[in-house]
């Protein structure tokens, strides 16, 4: 996958999510029977962030800003946010997680023989 390909991808992914979690807000809010003003003034956040985030004219609203939107309604944070399958990684990026996860469940000593392998393996094909 070309970087190019990765990068519309991830922006398609980032697009869905910030919808996504635009309804969340709104349902939940909508839910507790919340007015945007009543949680903007619970939040203690500017009485439109709410409506901007709701209607995604607010596309990357900050942790802070999310934390306080989700305290305004009483709800975890976590509520808040949808789960949507990522964007397409690239092999490198899916290898290297792979690696990581062996290497988090692996103990010192299998370590050790595991980067003493990487030593070799890399070794062999440089010149």
């Amino acid at each position: 996958m070309s970087e190019e390909t990765y990068d519309l991808a991830r922006e398609q992914y980032e697009r869905r999510y910030m919808a996504a979690l635009a309804q969340r807000i709104r349902a939940i809010r909508e839910e507790r029977g919340l007015t945007q003003q009543s949680v903007a003034r619970a939040a203690g956040i500017a009485s439109d962030m709410v409506s901007r985030l709701e209607n995604g004219h607010y596309t990357s609203p900050g942790l802070r800003t999310l934390l306080r939107i989700a305290d305004g309604m009483g709800v975890p944070l976590a509520l808040l946010l949808p789960e949507l399958p990522g964007p397409a990684a690239s092999p490198e990026s899916t290898l290297l997680a792979l690696l990581n996860s062996v290497a988090q469940r692996a103990q010192p000593q299998e370590l050790e023989l595991l980067l003493d392998l990487a030593r070799v393996v890399i070794g062999r094909d440089r010149p």
